[in-house]
């Protein structure tokens, strides 16, 4: 078999030695060792695809030896979809995000390493190596807050590190739990899934405790999702679209681990249902005194994971594929929304939706895009938001009844919100504010990108449900 996951990785290491030698030519080699990332796992993709099984494994060798860290990636249904969304994200990221046409080289770079992170982060299924990954992309975006964006950025990055080292800490401690109460000692994701049973109960129910906060704060989810609306008031479009559209993912992501993995799960669910429809709900309604049109939009993210957090704690095969298919729309939805809300940023300089008139007017591509956006971000059908929040809502019904479907509710708030901001802005027929610049081909190949994904996974969900049997 091609080790399509390692040729993916080699190539994203290739290009940062690249940008380190030719400067100069940093976006365009980020463009190409991204794309070339991105065909790999597509390939890995229609390969498993096209043999009927959800898995693609490649084995590497004993990272080390002693403590049983080995370097062994491979994808499961959940893992290959948010593979995928993250090396497409990323693609469209080195391509179209640098509305703010600065920092290149830096830029390039820390895009290829946070990408590397990611599919790295996806595909190990050893957990210890999961841990590295994770701090890598961590640190990676950082540096992407910390060297780019706006006049308060640095502040924001540390803010946004704080958050970052608690959630570093609890998941080691958890990590280094499980090691030595598993009877093997093992990292290996699919030993330790098999034989947590074996561990003590009360030590379970800490290991899933530290796990559970731990991921909250990367998806983000109420009350620790404090750190995500500066970073992305501060963060540049690169940044905004790797935080929201990748990210967030890996709390998903370890989300999923932690209630699969962990039989005392189950005994959170209901407490999981009602954090989830709580934020979800308290989130709609702050959405409400925002008027910073990237600050809006990050708050619909932390609503739609709060959304995957209730698909997630179902604990039903279902609500497991509706919310990796959720955080696949919204990785690819959010990222429009981003890269729309950059470019009108940039086009206008300004993103108070009190003082933006009439977009529509110079700016046909970003408002349009916008406006899609935002009608998948509601779950529009045909749009693949509507297939992962059908999903959600059906299994969190059959699990939790009528309680499992109210947090539907806060989708219609936060769609009411985003309505009034597009006819406010967006489509007003006040005069236009002033236009000081226009976006370039690549922002509207970005758009055009973005936006066949949404509208292919809406219109032809079975390319990932087939992973999942469904």
């Amino acid at each position: 078999m091609i080790p399509l996951i390692g040729i993916s990785l080699v190539s994203l290491v290739l290009g940062m030695i690249l940008i380190a030698f030719s400067r100069e030519n940093a976006k365009l080699i980020g463009v190409v060792f991204s794309g070339i990332a991105m065909l790999a796992i597509i390939s890995a993709l229609a390969m498993s695809l096209l043999s009927g099984t959800a898995t693609f494994t490649e084995q590497y060798y004993a990272y080390i030896t002693t403590p049983n860290i080995v370097l062994s990636l491979g994808f499961n249904a959940i893992t290959f979809t948010l593979a995928l969304m993250a090396v497409i994200v990323a693609f469209v990221t080195q391509l179209s995000g640098n509305t703010e046409r600065e920092g290149y080289a830096t830029s390039s770079a820390l895009i290829l390493l946070f990408e590397l992170a990611a599919i790295g982060l996806f595909a190990s299924t050893n957990l210890f190596v999961f841990f590295i990954f994770w701090d890598v992309g961590v640190v990676a975006l950082f540096f992407m807050l910390y060297l780019l964006g706006s006049a308060n950025r640095r502040r924001a990055a540390m803010k946004f590190l704080m958050y970052e080292i608690l959630a570093s800490l609890l998941l080691l401690f958890a990590i280094m739990l499980i090691y030595f109460y598993t009877p093997l000692r093992s990292f290996d994701i699919g030993y330790i899934t098999a034989n947590a049973f074996l561990i003590p109960h009360s030590t379970e129910i800490l290991i899933f405790t530290l796990l559970f906060i731990a991921f909250l704060i990367n998806m983000p989810v109420f009350p620790v999702h404090l750190w995500l609306p500066d970073a992305h008031t501060e963060a540049s479009t690169q940044g905004s679209m790797l935080l929201s559209g990748i990210l967030t993912k890996f709390g998903g992501y370890g989300m999923i681990l932690a209630f699969t993995m962990l039989p005392v799960s189950g005994s959170f669910a209901v407490f999981t249902l009602l954090l989830g429809a709580f934020s979800a709900f308290y989130l709609a309604f702050v959405l409400f005194t925002q008027t910073d049109i990237k600050r809006i939009v990050a708050y619909t993210t932390i609503i739609e994971m709060s959304i995957v957090l209730i698909g997630i704690a179902s604990l039903s095969p279902l609500g497991i594929a509706g919310a990796t298919f959720a955080m696949l729309a919204h990785g690819f939805t959010i990222s429009l929304l981003f890269l729309a809300a950059g470019s009108t940023g940039h086009i206008f300089g300004e993103r108070d939706i009190r003082l933006l008139h009439g977009v529509v007017r110079n700016a046909h591509s970003t408002a349009y895009s916008f406006l899609t956006g935002v009608f998948a971000t509601t779950g529009m059908p045909l749009t693949a938001a509507f297939i992962g929040d059908l999903l959600i809502f059906v299994s969190a019904y059959r699990s939790f009844s009528t309680a499992g479907i109210i947090p539907l509710a806060a989708l219609i708030i936060m769609g009411a919100y985003l309505y009034y901001v597009i006819n406010k802005s967006l489509l007003s027929t006040k005069e236009s504010t002033k236009s000081i610049d226009y976006i370039g081909a690549t922002q509207k190949i970005g758009y055009a990108v973005l936006l066949f994904c949404i509208f292919l996974f809406g219109i032809a969900p079975f390319i990932i449900l087939k992973l999942f049997n469904l």
